[in-house]
């Protein structure tokens, strides 16, 4: 845990999602240092490299930054999904609609 809680503002972001109940993020980030204090540290018997690098590997994709942001900004109520859906089938009406009238010419 103390990989994930480096600053006090990463601990905000986790009492803000609700994911641990204490109240302030100074308190929660010095809990958790005094925690691993005494702790042996070693990268080598790390038991999830291989999640962590497959994490790393998925996150700098573009692809998957390209889809998630898509599923954020317009996909995330069912209105937000029916709108870009009309927009894209208004879309290719009009383009129809434009070479029907230019092959009509």
């Amino acid at each position: 845990m103390t990989h994930f809680l480096v600053t006090p503002k990463d601990a905000d972001l986790l009492i803000h999602n609700e994911i641990i109940g204490l109240g302030d993020s100074e308190k929660l980030s010095t809990v958790f240092h005094s925690l691993s204090k005494d702790c042996v540290k070693g990268g080598h018997d790390f038991q999830y490299v291989d999640v962590a690098r497959a994490l790393q590997a998925y996150c700098k994709s573009p692809w998957h930054s390209w889809k998630a942001n898509l599923k954020q900004n317009y996909f995330n109520t069912p209105w937000a999904s029916i709108s870009v859906i009309a927009a894209v089938i208004l879309l290719l009406l009009t383009g129809t609609q434009t070479i029907c009238s230019i092959i009509a010419l």
